[in-house]
């Protein structure tokens, strides 16, 4: 029987995830907000989502009491005996008569190891096996991360600057760029490089370049990737990649790709009333949720 795993998402990058995932040889059985339930051929190996859990328990979602929460609970989690201490942490999508906290001690009180609660703040010591709870409005499901810590954290990650983007989004843009090999890739406001690192490692025989306006954003670049050329302003890219400031320093109507060059395809994410000059048709648009935020990846050509 092939093993299940739910898959996390940011919110609006879903069916991109799933695509990835289905082209990728595995089999998605169920998507909504934020997860999909994946039947796996063989290890999964996703650049999109946020983490990836192997699924331990599942019953029928127990609705919005606390009656039936406790009742899901004891069925949950009969089978499951930890050896060691763990942190339980907990989503729900719809209204319900409990929080993600009561969801959380609800299920570490019942697992007879040391438990963890979030409630007051306090987070599990470092290397701690974390379990996720969700309830998706069909199902409850009890999942344990596979591996040590979530796959948004990235090991090239070394550096950081106000703004960065989140790891996987820079890869749903990477791949909705639709890089080729021997192509040239520019980022105008690169930041700490991540679109740019992210595209790399899906097409590491393009050709990259990233330029920002401040010289720490540059420091972080290289130290991210040194292999990617920093600083430059190619002519005629193939391909552009743009982050430009959707929360901070430019107006919320900003229109940043003015002084951009033309490509043969734009992937930008871009704030609520930011948009593209004249230049650009846009052939594609996903709204995400990213830090109580709401940009948009928009997927542009030139002159369509």
């Amino acid at each position: 029987m092939p093993a299940e795993f739910l898959v996390r998402t940011v919110t609006g990058l879903e069916d991109l995830t799933a695509a990835e995932i289905t082209e990728a040889g595995h089999r998605v059985v169920d998507v909504t907000k934020r997860q999909l339930v994946v039947e796996a051929a063989g290890p999964v190996t996703t650049r999109l989502a946020d983490d990836l859990f192997a699924v331990r328990a599942v019953v029928p979602d127990p609705g919005r009491t606390r009656a039936g929460l406790r009742q899901a609970v004891a069925r949950l989690t009969a089978d499951l005996a930890p050896d060691g201490p763990v942190g339980v942490t907990a989503s729900f999508t719809g209204s319900r008569n409990f929080s993600r906290f009561d969801v959380e001690d609800a299920v570490g009180a019942r697992l007879g190891a040391p438990y963890f609660s979030r409630r007051h703040g306090i987070a599990p010591p470092p290397g701690t096996p974390d379990l996720r709870v969700t309830l998706d409005g069909k199902a409850m499901w009890l999942g344990a991360r596979p591996h040590p810590v979530p796959l948004h954290r990235r090991a090239w990650r070394r550096a950081t600057v106000v703004g960065s983007l989140h790891p996987p989004v820079a890869a749903a843009m990477a791949r909705l760029a639709d890089i080729r090999p021997g192509q040239v890739v520019f980022d105008p406001c690169c930041g700490a490089g991540t679109l740019l690192v992210e595209a790399r490692i899906q097409v590491p025989g393009a050709h990259y370049h990233g330029a920002d306006l401040d010289p720490a954003a540059i420091r972080a670049a290289r130290l991210n990737d040194p292999a990617i050329a920093w600083r430059t302003r190619p002519d005629g890219p193939d391909r552009v990649l743009a982050n430009p400031p959707w929360g901070v320093r430019l107006p919320g109507d900003a229109v940043p790709s003015r002084e951009w060059p033309e490509a043969g395809r734009l992937v930008a994410i871009l704030g609520p009333e930011q948009r593209l000059d004249r230049r650009w048709t846009t052939v594609a648009e996903y709204t995400l949720t990213v830090a109580g935020r709401h940009p948009r990846i928009v997927v542009a050509l030139i002159g369509k």
